[in-house]
């Protein structure tokens, strides 16, 4: 009897062929899923970050404000983009700056930066009347009569080369505590 030592060595190379790249699809695969998953994350912090940080200077911007709008004594000017106070015997001005996309606070011949990257900024009076029975305010005729001004405004920034909007526009009406 005659034995024959057969090999059997290249049928498993191409069996080892085919197992590798298999193996480099299912890896390649997971390793994409990945790295998708963790840029898309990555966004999602920043975006989220982004938006508290925002936030977090608009509220402190409106507090700031309405700290002083609520003390003063009345309005002595108005325009859409701008509302001038007395307080006391200071003149407090509110001024928003398009050019710059900043909320501007002056007073005394000082600037103060109450917020930036603000988009959009409206001032709007109101009377004391109520209306018939519901919440809202008369438009105030001059500024004079205004007992409540309304503060709206909408910001962004732009994050790894896309704008990001802020969570929603911010507005608050402030009552002037002293106008009689």
């Amino acid at each position: 009897m005659d034995c024959k030592h057969t090999s059997t060595r290249k049928q498993n190379s191409a069996e080892t062929l085919v197992a590798m790249i298999v193996a480099l699809g299912i890896a390649g695969v997971t390793l994409g899923a990945v790295a998708s998953g963790y840029l898309f994350t990555a966004k999602s912090f920043a975006n989220l970050a982004l938006y508290v940080d925002m936030d977090a200077r608009s509220r402190l911007a409106i507090d700031s404000m309405s700290r002083e709008i609520r003390q003063a004594q009345r309005v002595t000017s108005y325009a859409t983009n701008e509302v001038a106070l007395l307080v006391g015997t200071n003149q407090v001005t509110f001024r928003y700056i398009p050019a710059n996309r900043t909320l501007v606070r002056l007073a005394g011949g000082s600037s103060t930066r109450l917020l930036t990257d603000c988009d959009y900024l409206q001032f709007d009076l109101f009377q004391r009347n109520l209306t018939n029975g519901s919440y809202n305010y008369y438009p105030a005729a001059v500024a004079t009569n205004c007992k409540v001004v309304q503060v709206t405004w909408a910001c962004s920034r732009e994050i790894v080369g896309h704008t990001a909007n802020s969570a929603a526009v911010e507005s608050a009406k402030i009552v002037i505590r002293q106008q009689k």
